[in-house]
Order: C-alpha cells, then structure tokens, then sequence
C-alpha cells in the first residue's frame, strides 16, 4: 500500500512540476514586434535606445530589419514578418506611398500596423485608415519649421534658395518640401534655384552636391536642408570654396553639428529627442496590444537652436 502511495505522490509532484512549467512558460510569453526600419544612418541607431528602453519596460520581444532604402525590399519583409505572425509591426517607411499596399497586408492578417518617423500616404500628421497610430513629427509641419528658419533669415528680400533633401520617395523628403513651399509661396522675392534629393540622406551626397553647385558659379543666399549632416556638408563646400556671407540651416541636432552653430558656419537646426520618439512608438505599439486605446498621432514638436540657445540641448547622435 505505501509503494502505490508513494507512486501516486510522485504522479501528482511530476504533474505539478508540468503545470508550473506551462504556466511559467505562458505568463513569459513576451509580445513579438517587429521594427522595420528604411536603411542605416546614425539616427535610426540613437531611436533604437528608445525602442529597446520601451520594449524592456513593456515586455516587448523586438525584431528588426533594415530595408536599406529599397521598398520593394521592406514590403517583402512586412509580408515575411506577417508569416511568422509576430502580434505586430512597427513600419518606418522607405517610401510613403509605396508601402501603402502593407495597410491591407496587415489588416488582412489581423496583425496591427504603427508607423513612426517616415508616415505612410499624404496626412500631414502621418494618420491613414488601418494604421494604427503614428508617431513622429508632422512631416509637413518640420517643412514649415524650416520656412520658418528662413524667413528669420531673409525677410522678404530677394533671395536665392537651395534645398538640399533627403532620400527621394521618403516622407520626410516629400512633405518637407511641400512645408517649406507653403512658407515659400508667402515670399515672392525667393527664388529656389535648385531642389536636390540625396540617397541614403548622407553627408558625402549633400557634400558632393554642393561642391557641384558652386562650381556651377551660381548664386546662393540660403541653403535649406533636410537634415543636420547635409548642413554640415553644405558648410564644409561653402568654407572649401571660399564663399561667404551663404546662411545654412538644417533640421535635428548631434555632437557633430555643435561647433558648426557656435562658429555660425550652420545658421540654425532645430532639436527633439531620438530617443523619445523610439521610446514612444514601441510604448504606443505595447499600450496598443494591451488594449488600451492610443492616439492616432503621437506628436514630436521641433525647437530652433541657433548659437543664442545651442548650449541648452544635449546631442544624442
């Protein structure tokens, strides 16, 4: 009798000891999100600290992939990530309009879709049926900041305008412009003499650009960019050319670009946080699993920093 008693004990043990597995192994089970980013530049590895913060608070399991600015590329990786049925994807766009095709992809498969940084379609505040939310800044919005830079600058003289943009198809790239146009169309004195998207947003093509503008011998009053290292390669042609008295603005903030607004060699840029903006669209991508309802458009507001104020901010690139 105590032989079976002993054997019915260590039967109940061994199913308890399953059962807590199972039930360790369930309360684990981390959501799987998948971040799909557009191609490599520093920074999108700054607002990876931010996704990866937001992912350790929120029990987020993080899976990324880097289109490499091709978006035929990134919708195929979409179209993988839903057959691996992660619970859901966040989408920085390598192209606003050719990644709309992932909204149905994702509605389909029930799989929730977050844009952040790049939006999908043309709303200025990135919201478009099936998405979820997007996070980031108004793409139109940081077009009219930089008008803003240049009418501080110009006033409404007569001046000559070149737009160094980034990477052609990009959100940023499209919307930017069209911002800046609506800031433009107010000024009838402008004249933009050259609008130049530049691949992959880099400072070699911003640098190579520009040092072929000038050797054209055209006259420039501003040049307008993008993006902060684009300033700086416009800078850089400037100085090496020998040209002065050129203002030069930029949008976001690094280490690198400090020195360049202190010696007045990049006339303003404007900072918000990286790492926030990562930070926010994974919590908005958790809130949103958990089933609490998140915002169609979570906002990052840009500030003008010039020489006056460039000591108050704190680069994270």
């Amino acid at each position: 009798m105590k032989k079976y008693f002993k054997l019915f004990v260590l039967i109940v043990l061994m199913i308890g000891l399953v059962l807590t597995s199972f039930s360790v192994s369930f309360a684990q089970k981390k959501n799987e999100v998948a971040v799909l980013l557009p191609g490599t530049v520093e920074f999108f590895s700054v607002m990876r600290r931010g996704i990866d913060k937001a992912a350790e608070d929120y029990d987020l399991d993080i899976i990324y992939a880097d289109a490499e600015w091709d978006a035929g590329k990134q919708l195929s990786q979409v179209e993988n990530f839903i057959v691996k049925k992660v619970d859901a994807i966040m989408l920085c766009a390598a192209d606003n309009m050719a990644l709309l095709p992932a909204v149905k992809l994702c509605n389909d498969a029930n799989i929730p879709l977050i844009s952040f940084t790049n939006s999908l379609g043309t709303d200025p505040e990135g919201k478009y049926a099936g998405v979820v939310s997007y996070i980031g800044t108004s793409e139109i919005g940081t077009g009219i900041v930089i008008g803003e830079m240049a009418e501080l600058l110009l006033g409404d003289k007569e001046a000559s305008i070149v737009l160094i943009e980034g990477n052609p198809g990009t959100a940023g790239q499209r919307m930017r412009e069209e911002g800046f146009l609506k800031v433009a169309a107010k000024h009838p004195n402008w004249t933009i003499v050259e609008k130049r998207p530049i691949e992959g947003w880099t400072k070699v093509g911003a640098l190579a650009f520009m040092e072929a503008f000038l050797q054209s011998g055209r006259k420039v009053d501003l040049v307008s960019c993008q993006w902060w290292s684009g300033a700086i390669a416009a800078a850089m042609a400037l100085e090496e050319a020998g040209v002065t008295g050129v203002y030069v603005t930029g949008i976001e903030y690094a280490k690198e670009l400090v020195p360049y607004i202190k010696e007045g060699k990049v006339t303003a840029s404007t900072y918000f946080s990286i790492v926030e903006e990562g930070y926010l669209a994974a919590e908005t991508t958790a809130k949103y699993l958990k089933g609490e309802k998140v915002p169609l458009f979570v906002e990052i507001k840009h500030i003008i920093v010039t020489k006056d104020n460039v000591d108050k901010f704190v680069p994270e690139m």
